[in-house]
């Protein structure tokens, strides 16, 4: 099972973020699932919460975003990706216009399966700090 769930997770990225299906989503995530990101206040619990999120957050943010995977972590029911995306905005990003701005960020994801081969719980942790920086939001030396 792990192995599939690693290809789940790859699948997820190529087809629903980068290839902005969110429709797919149901194809690797179970109807349950809970989910947490840095720039949503509160855990997303349900797929079709988690489809709106996904779309406001990622899909309709950025004009285009490609992932690539530097780690990988697996275990019988667990995946951790290490992975960097380049995207470029498309409207706003906590009240910013990032609209035509590029960014790259790296990001450690944590899977968890249930025996169907589902994700139940997905949690994002990213440097926002970073990303901050590059879109000229602040500035640090």
């Amino acid at each position: 099972m792990s192995v599939k769930n690693l290809e789940a997770v790859k699948s997820y990225f190529k087809y629903c973020v980068d290839g902005k299906d969110v429709e797919r989503v149901s194809e690797y995530f179970d109807v349950d699932v809970v989910v947490h990101r840095p720039d949503c206040d509160a855990p997303i619990g349900g797929l079709e919460n988690f489809k709106r999120a996904l779309s406001a957050n990622v899909l309709e943010r950025y004009k285009t975003i490609k992932t690539t995977f530097s780690k990988e972590v697996v275990t019988d029911d667990v995946v951790v990706v290490a992975l960097t995306h380049c995207a470029t905005g498309s409207n706003t990003w906590h009240g910013f216009n990032v609209e035509g701005k590029s960014l790259t960020w790296t990001a450690l994801t944590y899977f968890r399966f249930n025996k169907e081969g589902k994700v139940i719980e997905e949690i994002v942790e990213r440097n926002e700090l970073f990303m901050a920086k590059q879109l000229g939001i602040i500035s640090y030396e």
